[in-house]
């Protein structure tokens, strides 16, 4: 509802979560009345946001926050709403005129794979002709990729992020399985992301709020303290957009101090805008680089141990950045778990890490 929705704006205005940067506020499917008004215009439910959606803009936009909201490349929505099938250039304009910033565009019900590419072509120049400044987040390779291998280079052009993988849940084993996918496909997509064009590894729909591409789960309930560190590290690393999946109105402050830990967010925002990736995988430990400016890495230590206590991960700096990534001397500092400088060291030197079970270690260097 319409009220929801003006109530975590007020949060996120009031207890810091704009100032950490997140500056979305994203509506997703199931926004709309069933049907078309007179004139073939999406309309919202009258029930829900009795306002309409205009009036919810404008609320969002004097808390200095964006409006993201949802349509469907199809002729209907994956919970059966109107599509924007056939409709591309006049959804656009009216997204626009109501003061939308952010469009996900979902691949729901859209026939074949030639009309599904055309549709995110057809809104990617149907928003760029409003003249507005709207994002536009594409699962575009997601439906493609049982039947084809996406080609990137065509779907960047088009869109500012893209979904790769299934639904993001509020568990470990989902977190894990979307490392691994994403470990598996890095020579394929990492070389693509950067600035204008995104890598989002994942979709949810958890609570009607807050949902949106490359969620992060952390602040509800299925993911131990660890795993929560892992995913608020990984995602970082991965440069994915960080969305929450959450309810602000209720959140623990441990939860809240990862998901605003303004360290964390510099990596994940780092302006060189490269992809990082993992470099080694021994038994159940990862290590995993990200390239960042001036110089410096961000560097990963994931245990995917689901049992017993807290293991040390040995590894040499040699493996940071093909040998050149502390060469010949480096300062660590570690990020998460905690904040704690680790000095300098040089080219040769090894660093051993402890790890929690399914926990994260993450560093700049």
């Amino acid at each position: 509802s319409e009220q929801l929705f003006m109530e975590m704006a007020d949060v996120m205005a009031t207890e810091g979560w704009r100032d950490a940067g997140y500056e979305f506020l994203c509506i997703d499917d199931c926004w709309m009345a069933p049907t078309r008004d007179e004139h073939g215009r999406l309309q919202a439910d009258p029930k829900r946001f009795p306002s309409g959606i205009p009036k919810l803009a404008d609320y969002v936009h004097s808390k200095g926050l964006k409006l993201g909201i949802y349509s469907d490349v199809g002729n209907k929505t994956c919970a059966g709403f109107p599509g924007s099938y056939n409709h591309y250039d006049l959804d656009a304009q009216t997204f626009s005129s109501w003061g939308v910033d952010l469009l996900k565009f979902d691949g729901c019900n859209s026939g074949t794979l030639e009309l599904l590419a055309e549709g995110y072509r057809r809104m990617s120049l149907a928003l760029n002709k409003t003249g507005r400044s709207i994002v536009f987040s594409c699962e575009w390779p997601f439906y493609l990729r049982p039947v084809q291998q996406p080609n990137y280079t065509e779907i960047k052009q088009y869109c500012n992020h893209w979904r790769n993988f299934y639904d993001v849940y509020d568990s470990w084993i989902s977190i894990k399985s979307i490392l691994d996918w994403t470990a598996l496909h890095q020579d394929t997509i990492v070389k693509i992301a950067g600035p204008g064009g995104w890598n989002d590894p994942d979709m949810a729909t958890l609570l009607g709020i807050f949902v949106f591409l490359s969620q992060l789960v952390i602040g509800n309930f299925g993911l131990s303290w660890d795993q929560a560190v892992t995913q608020m590290a990984m995602w970082a690393i991965m440069a994915a957009p960080l969305f929450m999946s959450n309810d602000l109105r209720h959140i623990s402050p441990e939860a809240k101090w990862l998901l605003q830990n303004k360290e964390v967010i510099a990596i994940n925002q780092d302006p060189l805008g490269k992809q990082g990736y993992r470099i080694t995988k021994d038994r159940n430990f990862e290590l995993w680089e990200r390239p960042l400016s001036g110089q410096a890495y961000a560097v990963a230590v994931l245990n995917q141990q689901e049992i017993g206590g807290p293991q040390n991960f040995t590894f040499s700096l040699t493996f940071l950045g093909n040998g050149l990534g502390c060469n010949p001397a480096c300062s660590v500092q570690q990020v998460l778990p905690a904040s704690r400088d680790w000095g300098v060291y040089t080219w040769v030197s090894f660093l051993s890490v402890e790890v929690n079970p399914t926990g994260t270690v993450l560093f700049k260097v």
